[in-house]
């Protein structure tokens, strides 16, 4: 009984990991089956409790005391006033709607049948989506590198370079349990230009790059900083198949060539994907754009991106990607809504920071969220300074 048992279960994963693969490797998708998965977790979500909408602004600071305080104090309170109410609720886990149920422990006002259907979504999750993500999350780096490997035999051509890449990222994608929707596809970026996009997760090139269409011939530029680790090790990996352009944010030179790098291939080729908030943010809000690629004659491609936290934060907020990857295989899923938007150019009044602005609004109204006055180095020179 027990070897049948596992016999069964073994070959449930096998069979569930196989056709993943082979449907990423044709061009092909589950179809409506992920659909269908999300309704039936939000059924079971909304049999639970909402979850307490907690107010992190605390109200602590006296008017009385203020009268006898300096100007610099005052200052240093508004400042503080600032990144406690409008940028630290952007680097905080994603605020949700529903019991999301993705802890491993059951809270104690629920009742017996809740506390069952918690612990076998617990068993869920972790016999069966656990493994199955980790499987695809391995094959994806080992082909990856298989395919890095031919091109110290032979070149390969920009449609081989271009399928590996958008296979590598489909497989990597699935293994963080993505289910996406891409919206407005006419407005897919084109060459020449530079594509932009609000920013939750390093894991955003790969979420973008996977709804390139299969059969094409160039997907994107992919730039970031330079990181070690796991995401070093992608980053190295990527290079051997699409173009790439890494940056040491904290050296000047390095940015300024980085700059200059993009602004030169957005020109001619391209496009370039950037994230020109600069930071990885939960999606309740846009943080400012960087102003510095938004020059004359540059074709901008806004792209929106809103998730669904209740089935799993796409956000990265651990101190280390690991464990992030595990939690983001442990979730239900990471549901990105993708919209491309109409290109923009600079017009002719318009400077630099204006231009900038206007395509953080355009996209902060795309994902249905506010755009955030300030930019998330307030919040990390504050705090980690």
């Amino acid at each position: 009984m027990v070897i049948s048992t596992l016999y069964l279960y073994g070959s449930i994963l096998t069979l569930s990991y196989f056709l993943t693969v082979f449907l990423i490797f044709c061009g092909l998708s589950w179809g409506d089956i992920p659909r269908w998965y999300l309704h039936v977790i939000s059924l079971i979500q909304g049999y639970f409790p909402r979850p307490e909408i907690k107010n992190s602004a605390e109200e602590d600071e006296k008017e009385e005391d203020e009268k006898f305080k300096t100007s610099e104090e005052l200052a240093e309170d508004e400042l503080k006033r600032i990144i406690d109410t409008t940028i630290a609720p952007c680097f905080t886990t994603a605020p949700t709607i529903r019991a999301t149920l993705l802890g491993f422990l059951a809270e104690k006002n629920w009742n017996a049948v809740q506390k069952t259907i918690f612990y076998i979504g617990v068993v869920f999750r972790v016999c069966f989506l656990l493994p199955v993500r980790f499987a695809l999350l391995i094959t994806s780096f080992v082909f990856v590198a298989l395919a890095g490997l031919q091109t110290a035999f032979r070149t390969l051509s920009d449609h081989e370079k271009t399928w590996v890449a958008l296979v590598y990222c489909r497989l990597f994608c699935s293994s963080m349990g993505l289910v996406a929707n891409y919206k407005n596809p006419q407005h897919r970026p084109k060459k020449p230009g530079v594509a932009v996009s609000n920013h939750m997760t390093p894991n955003d090139i790969q979420i973008l790059f996977a709804g390139t269409p299969h059969g094409s011939t160039y997907g994107y530029v992919v730039t970031g900083q330079k990181h070690t680790g796991i995401i070093g090790v992608i980053e190295h990996l990527t290079e051997k198949l699409c173009p790439s352009i890494w940056v040491e944010r904290k050296c000047s030179n390095d940015r300024q060539g980085f700059l200059a790098e993009i602004l030169k291939i957005a020109k001619t080729t391209g496009p370039v994907l950037l994230f020109p908030e600069g930071y990885c943010s939960n999606n309740s809000k846009v943080l400012q754009f960087r102003k510095a690629i938004f020059e004359e004659n540059i074709n901008i491609y806004p792209i929106a991106i809103r998730q669904s936290p209740e089935f799993g934060d796409g956000f990265w907020y651990e101190n280390e990607f690991f464990q992030y990857l595990v939690r983001a295989m442990l979730n239900w899923a990471v549901v990105y809504d993708i919209q491309y938007l109409p290109m923009e150019v600079r017009r002719e009044s318009e400077t630099n920071t204006a231009f900038a602005a206007r395509i953080q609004q355009i996209v902060a109204q795309a994902a249905g969220v506010p755009a955030c006055g300030y930019g998330g180095n307030l919040w990390y020179k504050t705090w980690y300074s």
